[in-house]
């Protein structure tokens, strides 16, 4: 009997993850069977459908919001210039929410959800450093790019290979180890914790993604503003020895970061700081329910080739010869395909979760993992990357209606440290 229970509950748990493993085993084809990738995508997405379902636990004000939110995104794929494009990046609207639908369904679940996220993190560290070995000896490895004359490429700052892990894209290696650190610091409690922290940092700094660094920054200093000061000190320390070590490795990370500064915000010569431009003059001329869904920043404008680019002549600068599939920038799209009433609302249904709860340090970890992936999406299209939602929004109601054993609800604590 004991035996039966046990088989149960591992086939449940296997369950609970299945999302996670579908996706997973899609991003490390990425580059070599793209047509995986996609499909896994569909195919996560319509289990946690049928998951959702099959339990039939519905958060009330999720619903709720949803449901007010849903005819205008019907409007808004009825308005497209074309139904297939309409319904394509439509149903990409829907991916975060069904995620946070999903949250609910398996809140009862942080504890497996918090042993498989120190799984998957150190499972990336030990194949990453296979990585480095392979690139030092000067391999060709599985997840290196190719161009169409077969060229094989791979990304790379200040000479040295950007950390990916198994899951090929440095950005999201970054992102997901950015959401570990905070999640392992603040529940997990055994021996190996500073060892896990320590994979953690070493990871999204090796994967040198820029915008990790700064939504990881922003987060301690203002979950630690009253130990700022050993923060600042740490990381100028920290730095220095860096620099000490690798003076002009640090030399040519810091031209790129000031190259990224320039194209992105100071000079604005790029399709990121583009779309923005786009966005500003629709919200300047009150464009309360927009172009419609698949016009424009999405997947769905380029591949049908969207009227908008030309009407608003759209400069896509020297990203042209990346073959961009969107602006790689998330407001822009949803503004101006929903308007602003439409893109407002569709905000407040993705924040409904952090709506009348009590302000303890479970809120605040949510409120920290929301803000990583709101601040990437202002220069990514994560909001509809099911690798960051699931590695973020699935752990929202799970961490929320998580119950540690002897613990003090209301006990504010910081986000780094104990």
């Amino acid at each position: 009997m004991i035996k039966k229970i046990s088989h149960i509950i591992n086939f449940n748990q296997f369950l609970v993850l299945l999302p996670f493993i579908i996706i997973y085993a899609g991003t490390v084809f990425q580059t070599t069977f793209k047509e995986i990738t996609s499909v896994s995508k569909v195919l996560a997405f319509a289990y946690m459908l049928v998951y959702i379902f099959y339990t039939r636990k519905v958060n009330t004000n999720l619903f709720l919001s949803t449901l007010i939110f849903l005819p205008l995104l019907i409007y808004g794929i009825l308005n497209s210039w074309t139904l297939k494009a309409g319904l394509s990046d439509g149903l990409r609207y829907l991916f975060p929410i069904t995620v946070l639908f999903y949250s609910y369904s398996i809140k009862e679940h942080f504890g497996l959800l918090l042993k498989f996220i120190i799984f998957f993190v150190v499972l990336n560290f030990l194949i990453q450093i296979l990585n480095y070995f392979n690139w030092a000896r000067g391999i060709e490895q599985w997840f290196y790019y190719r161009t169409e004359n077969g060229y094989a490429y791979y990304n790379e700052t200040a000479g040295i290979i950007r950390a990916t892990g198994t899951v090929v894209f440095f950005g999201f290696l970054g992102f997901l180890n950015m959401v570990a650190f905070f999640i392992i610091n603040t529940f997990y409690h055994g021996r190996f914790k500073k060892v896990f922290l320590g994979i953690t940092l070493f990871m999204l700094l090796a994967s040198v993604s820029f915008k990790a660094f700064g939504a990881f920054l922003i987060v301690l200093l203002l979950y630690n503003y009253k130990r700022i000061y050993k923060l600042v000190l740490f990381f100028v320390l920290l730095l220095i020895g860096i620099y000490l070590t690798f003076p002009e490795k640090i030399n040519e990370f810091v031209e790129s970061l000031l190259l990224r500064i320039s194209l992105y915000i100071t000079e604005g010569n790029s399709a990121r700081s583009e779309s923005y431009r786009v966005m500003f003059n629709e919200i300047g001329n009150f464009n309360l329910f927009g172009q419609g869904v698949g016009v424009f920043g999405g997947p769905a404008s380029t591949t049908y080739n969207s009227w908008y680019y030309k009407m608003v002549g759209f400069n896509w600068y020297d990203t042209k010869w990346l073959n961009l599939t969107t602006t790689d920038t998330f407001p822009p799209h949803l503004f101006v395909e929903l308007g602003i009433i439409g893109g407002l609302l569709y905000l407040l249904v993705l924040i409904t979760p952090l709506l009348r709860r009590k302000f303890n340090k479970r809120y605040l970890l949510v409120l920290a993992i929301y803000f990583c992936l709101f601040f990437d999406m202002l220069f990514s299209f994560s909001l509809n990357n099911m690798d960051y939602l699931l590695f973020s929004l699935a752990f929202v109601y799970p961490i929320l209606y998580y119950k540690e054993e002897n613990s003090v609800e209301d006990e504010m604590q910081p986000i780094y440290g104990n």
